[in-house]
């Protein structure tokens, strides 16, 4: 079928086909980072002023290289200022030769069909939602499947409000097999760009679902992950979810990330099944979705009342003015 065509019937009603690319009244904004200490200061100003100084650089590209930017590969690179320049000299070369936002209907016309990975909604510290879905796998592991992923990414990048650094994932197990999980390979790959190009661009993420097989893979490809990353990854438990005025948390007014963080320290007991916590490396976890994502951002099948339904040709639309906005902004 062309990329011109209309990939899904259009019986269904068009608001249900809208990605939920507006954060909803129960987000906000997340928590300010602590302040950096004055050798953190020190280290920052001299990774700026030899960035900056580059004029083998463009404008754009030292515009990319943002505060934030170099913050998060010096947080990454525990605050080491040469691996630090090094990272981000060849992530600036790597975005000028892969051009990871380029939007490119032909080339991820297949990959983008099933609605395997699509950006839609935001959690309560409004970070852009990624939800993946490997039960709808099409395509063999190649090149495609890695650039698939990048343009997400930088979607959900397009797509954070002001003050927001990170993205949530949501992935979801559900009716997937050992022949539709990806290879040991793309894995790797994707946590090698990922740390690479995309440092502590993760906030939270939700493995639903999890299988049997799961869990030898992830033991696998554990060593691959930083530990800050594993930190952040959650096993949820659909059994134990609830309505969120029905879960107690420490404070009416507490941002999610503390009640994230009460609800852990709470429980010793993991919603995974045994040994998951040890092959992740994760925090033990009785997470209620609800609490981590506003309901009507949360698609119903996770106890949400969103009613989004995936259409390929209403994504790609509104994915274009995402990244067409974002352009505009870069270039002002």
């Amino acid at each position: 079928m062309s990329p011109s065509a209309t990939a899904t019937s259009s019986a269904l009603p068009s608001l249900r086909n809208q990605p939920r690319h507006t954060p909803s009244l129960e987000c906000h904004p997340p928590p300010k980072p602590s302040p950096l200490s004055e050798p953190q200061l020190a280290t920052l100003d001299t990774l700026r002023t030899q960035i900056q100084s580059n004029e083998t650089f463009s404008a754009k590209q030292k515009a990319w290289a943002s505060d934030d930017t170099l913050v998060r590969y010096l947080k990454a690179r525990k605050w080491n200022l040469q691996e630090a320049k090094q990272a981000v000299v060849e992530s600036i070369q790597w975005h000028e030769s892969y051009n990871p936002a380029k939007l490119d209907r032909e080339g991820l016309w297949t990959e983008t069909s099933a609605g395997k990975l699509y950006v839609s909604g935001f959690d309560m510290e409004s970070r852009p939602l990624l939800y993946m879905k490997p039960r709808l796998e099409n395509t063999a592991a190649s090149p495609a499947q890695i650039r698939h992923v990048c343009f997400h990414l930088e979607t959900a990048i397009a797509l954070m409000p002001e003050g927001v650094q990170n993205l949530a994932i949501l992935i979801d197990f559900s009716g997937s097999s050992m022949r539709t999980n990806p290879g040991v390979a793309v894995a790797r790959e994707i946590i090698n760009v990922l740390g690479s190009h995309y440092p502590e661009r993760l906030g939270k993420a939700y493995i639903i679902h999890a299988p049997w097989f799961f869990f030898p893979f992830y033991k696998l490809i554990s060593p691959f992950i930083d530990p800050v990353t594993k930190s952040k990854i959650n096993f949820v438990d659909m059994k134990k979810q609830k309505p969120r005025f029905l879960v107690s948390t420490p404070s009416s007014s507490a941002p999610a990330s503390e009640v994230d963080a009460a609800s852990v320290r709470s429980s010793k007991k993991s919603s995974s099944p045994a040994g998951a916590n040890g092959a992740s490396g994760s925090a033990l976890d009785n997470i209620n979705l609800l609490d981590m994502i506003p309901e009507d951002m949360l698609e119903q099948e996770y106890g949400g009342s969103s009613d989004y339904v995936y259409d390929q040709e209403a994504y790609w639309t509104a994915v274009e003015k995402v990244l067409a906005e974002a352009e505009k902004k870069e270039q002002a």
